[in-house]
């Protein structure tokens, strides 16, 4: 759940950013409203740094053997347009609208974990971690660059799900 979370961390800035303005006379009038974005935006944050942190620093030592790999698509773009783009436009004055996007968001966070679909972070991208397909079967997200990738034909890292495997370049080096 907390991969989902973080995957929407370009959206808790941006919805920040837009709404600054209205933001900083919280302490002029502090509305339950305010408060409640300010938390859930923190609680967001908060959470997207702290699974990215856990990337970054997790080892394993799990062994993946690659016979084949494939190159990142474009995956994490079309997440970013198809899910984050449209949700900085709710409209905070209509509940009607705030419901149907806190639904929109409940349902393709069940279809992300149910879907194994955890590789799609914008975040992690950032950080320099990628998600490739090895053995047809197996996503593996690293900060090891493609190139370098092709010639090892072992990883070392451990598993966040069935089918989803985590390699540091930091604890590939033999």
């Amino acid at each position: 759940m907390s991969m989902f979370i973080s995957s929407y961390f370009p959206l808790y800035i941006m919805l920040l950013i837009l709404h600054f303005g209205k933001l900083k006379t919280v302490f002029d009038v502090v509305t339950v409203k305010k408060v409640a974005f300010l938390i859930c935006m923190g609680i967001g944050i908060l959470v997207s740094l702290l699974s990215t942190l856990i990337i970054l620093r997790g080892t394993g030592t799990k062994q993946l053997i690659i016979t084949e790999l494939e190159r990142p698509d474009d995956t994490i773009i079309s997440y970013m347009m198809t899910y984050i783009i449209p949700i900085l436009s709710i409209d905070f004055q209509d509940y009607g609208v705030i419901a149907v996007n806190f639904i929109m968001f409940l349902l393709i966070g069940y279809l992300y974990i149910r879907l194994n679909l955890l590789y799609l972070n914008p975040l992690w991208s950032v950080a320099g971690f990628l998600a490739y397909r090895v053995n047809s079967e197996v996503v593996v997200i690293t900060n090891i660059k493609y190139a370098e990738l092709k010639r090892i034909n072992k990883l070392k890292g451990y598993y966040v799900a069935n089918d989803i495997f985590i390699a540091r370049k930091e604890s590939n080096k033999d």
